[in-house]
């Protein structure tokens, strides 16, 4: 006790409370997850009205296949930044600035950058860090490539073929966050008891 309270003191890294860290982490996940969700809601809702159209013959006749699709009164964007803010949220849990008192000492910064989450998690849950990587990565690179391309076609109408396009890259990295979450809280539930005290646990 006595040793570690002055460990603290003298600013020496210590390894991160992994239970508090997956916690967040698993926030983070869950909150994209219903962004998400709230985007394919909004896409397929443009699919739907289209079909509905086009079945009472009023939109897109067999000479008008081609025909943007519009929906004036659905208008759910694609906030600006959402992604940027996630990926820094992430990273501020996976590798987290060293503290004020161990930033001065360059040895200290490295032992502190080793000490992370991301350094745990590589060590005791690696196929779920390999998941979630993959599955972010995937969300970010299908949001920042078609981000501005839905939130216009939202308001100003897209051609089927495309929409069809979107509504499935979409799905599928949305159910790439999904099985990310999930298994993180399998994690956490089998080692992290509910009503476990906290404290630094690795």
């Amino acid at each position: 006790m006595l040793h570690k309270v002055s460990d603290n003191a003298n600013g020496k890294p210590v390894w991160p409370n992994m239970h508090e860290a997956l916690m967040e982490l698993h926030e983070i996940l869950h909150e994209w997850c219903q962004a998400a969700a709230n985007t394919s809601e909004a896409l397929e809702r443009l699919r739907s009205h289209h079909l509905t159209r086009r079945s009472t013959g009023s939109v897109c006749g067999p000479n008008n296949a081609g025909t943007p699709i519009r929906v004036p009164f659905l208008k759910i964007p694609l906030k600006a930044g959402y992604v940027e803010a996630a990926q820094r949220d992430i990273e501020e849990i996976m590798r987290p600035s060293a503290p004020l008192a161990q930033r001065w000492s360059s040895a200290k910064r490295r032992q502190a950058a080793r000490r992370t989450l991301l350094g745990l998690m590589r060590l005791y849950c690696a196929d779920l860090l390999e998941e979630f990587e993959r599955a972010v990565d995937a969300r970010v690179s299908w949001m920042l490539a078609n981000r501005e391309e839905v939130n216009k076609a939202l308001q100003g109408g897209i051609r089927p073929e495309r929409l069809e396009y979107l509504i499935q890259e979409a799905a599928d990295t949305a159910a790439q966050l999904g099985s990310a979450r999930e298994h993180l809280s399998l994690l956490i539930r089998e080692n992290y008891p509910m009503g476990l005290t906290g404290g630094q646990d690795a």
